[in-house]
């Protein structure tokens, strides 16, 4: 089992392509293994949403949505698989592990990408990115993520897991963690993602302060500072280390938010179906809209979008939930809580200009952090 879990992490972290084999895993296992279902409110509220989600679909005539929201169920079926793998937390560890290792060998392909980029002035991925519709930032990496704002909310979060290792291992262990969160810290930089920087001061502010221990406090103080600089630095001298420019990117981002209002103004409760940005949203974000836009750049207006007002009360009951839940595991003095809680932060904060959850290896890590708080909470019990 430890060889399979270790595969599926592998094949979660090196494609966005190869994520499916992982989910499809996890799937079947659900189904044909007679795995518990637990009636929590983590998996409950999955449901409803993809019941929602299906009904929305009918309701906009919109098969493309429909078939879409199957990723919900899918994803209710990893919950399932995690739930009844994560009986503690020693387990929880070793798959966090297994993500370290292979993150590792995605920022160092980052770095490479980078470096041939600099060097040959030539993009690794342009050509596939082309063919897929995609837009092409040739002064930023994608390394294994198919976009650089994924990859920058995967670092980031691999940054918190790193950090926490580097704080529980012994002196030796922890040598390779402080080199592999210094690896990740690079490909962040190379992202040139600022909504990533965001999520990460998020994350790190939440982490400290569940972590409370005032040895690690100039760490923190340190890495919050660069952190903070990074994500508001002006945008002229950003450009002038990364090459992108930030301001036209945030303009775009006002553009699509007004449009997706737009939307939401016609379709309040319902919304427009989990793909209704990509059919109808070129119509209402004139000037503003990329070749292929799935999603608002916004985690709750994106829901208020596609979902509608019921969709984004599932989802913040699904929200409130997890926060219960990771308070029950705060008093229990669980040693996992402040990564735990920092990953949920970093998702909070990258949220307010992204919905990188829409991709699928940080949707999944997204969803397997969740039903790993919801695994924790019933094993205590």
């Amino acid at each position: 089992m430890v060889l399979l879990l270790a595969l599926l992490v592998l094949l979660t972290v090196i494609s966005p392509y190869t994520t499916i084999i992982p989910a499809i895993y996890m799937t079947y296992m659900v189904f044909f293994k007679k795995m518990n279902i637990y009636k929590n409110h983590w998996n409950i509220g999955l449901c409803i949403l993809f019941i929602w989600s299906i009904i929305v679909g009918i309701i906009n005539h919109s098969l493309t949505s429909i078939v879409a929201s199957f990723a919900l169920f899918i994803y209710l079926c990893i919950s399932v698989f995690l739930q009844n793998y994560c009986e503690n937390e020693k387990k929880v560890e070793n798959i966090c592990r297994y993500l370290v290792y292979g993150s590792m060998f995605s920022a160092i392909f980052g770095i490479v990408e980078k470096i041939i980029n600099v060097y040959y002035h030539f993009n690794i991925w342009a050509k596939f990115l082309k063919i897929t519709s995609q837009p092409v930032f040739n002064d930023r990496i994608y390394s294994t993520f198919g976009n650089p704002n994924v990859a920058g909310n995967w670092f980031a979060i691999m940054i918190l897991i790193g950090i926490y290792f580097c704080s529980t291992t012994s002196k030796t262990t922890k040598l390779f963690y402080e080199v592999a969160t210094f690896l990740f810290v690079i490909a962040l930089c190379l992202t040139g993602s600022r909504g990533a920087f965001m999520g990460l001061l998020f994350g790190i502010f939440i982490y400290y302060i569940l972590k409370g221990n005032k040895k690690d406090r100039w760490i923190f103080i340190t890495v919050f500072i660069f952190t903070a600089l990074v994500a508001f630095i002006p945008s002229q001298t950003l450009k002038s280390v990364t090459g992108h420019n930030f301001d036209d990117s945030f303009i775009s981002r006002l553009g699509i938010w007004r449009g997706c209002l737009k939307m939401i103004k016609l379709k309040p409760f319902t919304g427009w179906g989990l793909m209704g940005i990509t059919e109808h949203g070129a119509g209402f974000m004139k000037g503003y809209y990329y070749a292929t836009l799935y999603h608002g750049h916004n985690i709750w207006i994106t829901i208020m979008t596609t979902l509608g007002a019921g969709g984004l009360f599932i989802y913040a009951y699904l929200k409130i939930n997890l926060f219960q839940n990771l308070k029950i595991l705060h008093v229990r003095n669980c040693r996992l809580v402040p990564m735990l809680a920092g990953i949920q932060a970093v998702v909070i904060g990258h949220g307010l200009v992204d919905f990188t959850m829409i991709a699928p290896q940080t949707g999944l890590l997204f969803i397997a952090s969740s039903a790993i708080i919801t695994a924790l909470v019933k094993q205590g019990k």
